[in-house]
């Protein structure tokens, strides 16, 4: 049943200032003379927002986008007769001129902004846009013209931006990690680790529960390329440069996998059930038998292999839009020629298995105004359904950007980079030079090595808590 307190006044301002609205309610609901009214839905329409980007030249710029309103729910609460989004909106959201369909049962329904009494009441229509940047008064009329109901509707939109990074160091510099030649980021037991070369030996040194460090001498041989590590299942891979893999559980105990001996075999990338190495500059998946045995089976490219990469090179395993898995690689070539990165990917679903599937080429044709330049150091992560690359400074004669001066983000799993003034790495990092390596952990915590400063970032709309 509908309210009729204070039906006086607002008769009065309906009749002197919109009869055609009364007059045309009633005409429309002839023969139902009950005195219900209600709002059952309410649904968004497409949404603009604006965001902070860089064009070609690398100006600030920016840009309007849009997308689906229908997506934020809207909570219509009959006792408090209010309406809002629970969820907000994306940062930068435009509400000046927002589409919304209302359904309702009553003879009518209008709308004026909330607790300004110069605000003069309109008649709302699914067609025309409504200014929500303060919250709105809705007036639904029943079809007996004498009761009523007056719902406030306003939208929430997030005051801080989710789709930007924020970082923060953690804690003083660590000295365990200072000074390593070389070193590459790995999770155990959820927390980040890192295995490095000190001098001649092979060191891994693991972030504690209490958020310390204990650093701890392995076994691998001098010749271990720490950079190729790799994760496959809960045990961890290396190869070495005089053509052995290594594999371990803890990080400091490493065994010698039962293969022959491949000189120039590189470690490329792992997924639950390969390991990809490259070699004599062709690709390789590599399987273990029930015997313990690896062997080595050559992969199926779309293109020719002097495309492959033969250094700098990373792979990440990602989930599509129709959660079917896309491997992407990374790398750089041995090319005088090339200024940029060339990328591979490997897509396989039920139809067709991943050691049937073949391995496409990126091509960098003209149009791709945007590939990812040569970088020392290079670092890819998978992150919030994206590829993100970064790293020091050009490789020599490659190119002339500086060390940590930007994150390049991939929307289409590496044929196209780009650079968002949202997304950026620590700003007390640009222009580091040194080794530096990153992994994302189980809490979707980005973590950055850069000699013995270690950072951390994370979206704000994953629910990072800035300090």
């Amino acid at each position: 049943m509908c309210a009729h307190k204070n039906m006086k006044k607002y008769w009065l301002l309906l009749l002197a200032t919109m009869p055609f609205w009364v007059g045309s309610c009633m005409s429309d609901n002839k023969g139902v003379q009950d005195d219900y009214c209600y709002i059952s839905d309410v649904t968004l329409g497409t949404m603009k927002f604006e965001v902070q980007t860089q064009d070609s030249l690398g100006n600030d710029t920016t840009e309007i986008r849009t997308y689906t309103g229908s997506n934020f729910s809207m909570t219509i609460d009959q006792r408090t007769l209010t309406i809002e989004n629970k969820d907000s909106l994306l940062y930068g959201t435009l509400l000046r001129s927002v589409l919304i369909n209302v359904s309702y049962v009553g003879s009518g329904l209008l709308y004026r902004v909330k607790d300004d009494a110069d605000s003069i009441w309109r008649n709302y229509s699914n067609t025309d846009s409504m200014d929500l940047r303060k919250p709105l008064e809705l007036l639904l009329l029943a079809n007996n013209s004498k009761s009523y109901r007056i719902y406030t509707l306003k939208l929430n939109v997030h005051k801080q931006e989710g789709d930007s990074l924020y970082w923060k160091k953690d804690g003083e510099d660590v000295p365990q990690l200072q000074g390593l030649l070389q070193q590459s980021a790995v999770t155990l037991q959820g927390s980040p680790a890192v295995l490095g070369k000190d001098d001649n030996a092979i060191v891994f040194a693991k972030r504690t529960q209490e958020g310390t460090w204990e650093k701890t001498q392995t076994n691998l041989p001098a010749e271990a390329d720490v950079q190729t590590v790799v994760k496959k299942g809960n045990e961890f891979f290396v190869s070495t440069t005089d053509g052995y893999i290594y594999s371990s559980v803890d990080g400091e105990s490493w065994g010698k996998a039962n293969m022959q001996q491949h000189p120039g075999l590189m470690l490329a990338g792992a997924t639950s059930d390969y390991l990809y190495v490259l070699m004599d500059g062709e690709l390789y998946s590599c399987v273990e038998s029930e015997q313990g045995e690896w062997t080595f089976l050559p992969e199926s490219l779309d293109e020719s292999s002097v495309n492959l990469p033969s250094r700098d090179v990373k792979s990440l395993l990602m989930r599509q839009k129709n959660g079917s898995p896309r491997f992407v690689m990374v790398g750089n070539r041995a090319n005088e020629n090339d200024k940029t990165s060339v990328v591979w990917n490997k897509m396989w679903d039920e139809d067709i298995s991943e050691g049937e599937a073949v391995w496409m080429f990126v091509n960098q044709t003209y149009e791709n105004k945007c590939p990812l330049p040569q970088l020392e150091y290079l670092n890819l992560i998978g992150y919030d359904e994206k590829c993100m690359a970064f790293g020091g400074a050009s490789v020599p004669g490659k190119g002339t950007n500086k060390a940590m001066d930007a994150l390049y983000v991939s929307l289409d799993y590496g044929i196209s980079w780009r650079t968002d003034s949202g997304w950026h790495l620590p700003t007390e990092l640009k222009g580091f030079a040194g080794p530096i390596c990153s992994v994302v952990d189980d809490d979707n915590v980005i973590w950055i090595i850069a000699n013995a400063e270690v950072w951390r970032g994370k979206l704000n709309r994953l629910d990072f808590k800035r300090q």
